[in-house]
């Protein structure tokens, strides 16, 4: 069997769990000719994502109990790979998803739409697969990055792909200038193995893996940003994560709240703020308050 991709092996993986199979680590890697490394990482992935439905016998594992497959991706795991096929312009025939699994996608759909801002259409699909396996097998690559005022070629360590407001971005690091960068996908025209592999550094792994937006500044201190949101619109805050560090603190006698947000970078909590004005205040830090002003003042002075 050739090897595929990792969406297509998980879901494949998560299946054949459901049949009630036992599936050991070592038989996988090599039906899929990937290392056990990373079978492990798709047992890890699957009950992350899916909750804990299966056991773990050795190298081996199998579902404890009987679990269908609509029962274990819910509309918004659906909705999720739908996104992912339609994002990389993927036709029926090169479907990464079995039948099975379309066909609950499709019944999710006649109860479910999901309406966000417009996702990149992904099309290098070439590309992405270069990408793909320099991150499994920790190649460094040369890139071709094209912008609307340059093409750059850059050696890089690619970490992750990471599908941040709707676009997706490719995190590592510049072996050139030696600085965490992001470069978005889409505008990758090429890549190039070159004969170097790289080591993941800890802190910049840890740091991918707890990112909240595209403007995280990598090796800045943390700064806790303290909001006061009026109690006509808290209910928006208590029932959604505008962002990952999002913690509500405090209730306030006329039913105010104080929520917290922890960010590397002003940019990471400016567009939230922006948006509630003149229902949100902003208790600190204090100079956050003159960003916000600058900002606006632009914004009105385009108009």
């Amino acid at each position: 069997m050739s090897q595929k991709s990792s969406l297509y092996r998980t879901i494949e993986i998560l299946k054949r769990l459901n049949d009630g199979k036992q599936l050991c680590v070592t038989r996988l890697a090599h039906e899929y000719r990937v290392s056990d490394r990373t079978v492990r990482r798709d047992f890890a992935l699957i009950r992350e994502l899916f909750g804990d439905f299966m056991s773990k016998e050795g190298e081996c594992y199998r579902a404890y109990k009987k679990v269908l497959l609509d029962e274990v991706l819910h509309a918004t795991d659906l909705m999720t790979l739908a996104n992912i096929v339609n994002l990389f312009g993927v036709t029926q025939k090169q479907s990464l998803i079995s039948e099975q699994t379309q066909a609950l996608i499709d019944k999710s759909m006649l109860v479910y739409d999901f309406k966000s801002r417009p996702f990149e259409n992904m099309q290098n699909h070439e590309v992405v697969k270069k990408i793909e396996h320099a991150i499994k097998f920790r190649k460094e690559i040369k890139l071709t990055y094209r912008t609307e005022r340059a093409t750059s070629q850059t050696r890089f360590e690619p970490y992750k792909i990471l599908f941040l407001n709707e676009n997706f971005y490719l995190v590592g690091i510049n072996s050139s200038k030696h600085h965490v960068e992001y470069r978005r996908v889409t505008m990758i025209e090429d890549v190039e193995y070159t004969k170097r592999c790289f080591f993941i550094d800890k802190k910049v792994d840890t740091f991918f893996q707890n990112l909240q937006t595209p403007w995280a500044a990598f090796g800045k201190e943390e700064v806790l940003v303290r909001l006061r949101v009026e109690v006509n619109i808290r209910r928006f805050f208590l029932k959604k994560k505008y962002l990952p560090s999002q913690e509500v603190v405090h209730t306030f006698d006329n039913g105010d709240i104080e929520v917290h947000y922890r960010i590397t970078n002003p940019r990471e909590i400016e567009e939230l703020i922006i948006k509630w004005l003149p229902k949100i205040r902003i208790i600190a830090p204090r100079n956050l308050n003159k960003m916000i002003k600058r900002t606006l003042k632009k914004k009105l002075e385009a108009l």
